[in-house]
């Protein structure tokens, strides 16, 4: 990728993390700290102008999320937006950078039972804050039907162990928009659905403890 010395930054060493239908994602080792390098698949083959609108595009999705949960309750990984030079005989392509998490990460609903949840909300506090404003904001987002965080990809949305404690963190900023046809698939919707139940039921938990 950077044989060629195409990318704006000194080589680095480059390792492939995960690969989706949406981005393939490389973990990039700076001397300064590891970074999250996102290659957007939709943007391979753009115009110039093209891979500046998608690269708006990926950003206006980071600020609104930013602005559904960004705040002192910090659930947001910041992120920045450029377009760079691909892969051999690709072209550029749009790319995001975030920091690269140095820590034990579990998936806030895959990696949990309930009762474990409950548990570790009862041992942090600060989680529980940060858990019950996420699924306030999204049960929220939902019930409108315009726009809602996609949370149902693996580890968008993470519980971090660092130290002796845990954070919640928003990895991804994958956004579904209900206007959207190829969204609105009744798998996509079903899947969506029964983590609504879910984040219902665990909110309904995280207040009583």
């Amino acid at each position: 990728m950077f044989r060629n010395n195409r990318f704006p930054w000194a080589p680095v060493d480059t390792e492939l993390i995960a690969f989706g239908t949406g981005a393939a994602v490389f973990k990039l080792g700076w001397k300064s700290g590891a970074k999250v390098l996102r290659i957007y698949r939709k943007s391979l083959g753009k115009s110039a102008s093209g891979l500046l609108e998608m690269a708006e595009y990926y950003k206006k999705n980071y600020d609104t999320v930013l602005a559904w949960y960004g705040g002192s309750l910090d659930l947001v990984l910041p992120m920045e937006f450029l377009v760079v030079q691909g892969l051999p005989l690709v072209g550029p392509v749009a790319a995001s950078l975030q920091p690269y998490v140095q820590a034990e990460k579990q998936d806030l609903f895959d990696d949990f039972s309930d009762d474990e949840f409950v548990r570790l909300l009862k041992a942090n506090p600060f989680v529980r804050d940060q858990f019950i404003f996420f699924a306030e904001q999204t049960m929220c987002q939902w019930r409108e039907r315009k726009l809602c965080y996609d949370f149902v990809g693996r580890e968008n949305i993470v519980l971090v162990k660092q130290g002796g404690g845990y954070r919640l963190k928003i990895v991804d900023v994958g956004i579904f928009k209900f206007d959207i046809p190829e969204h609105n698939l009744p798998e996509k919707i079903a899947q969506i659905q029964q983590r609504i139940q879910r984040l219902t039921y665990l909110d309904q938990l995280a207040k009583g403890v």
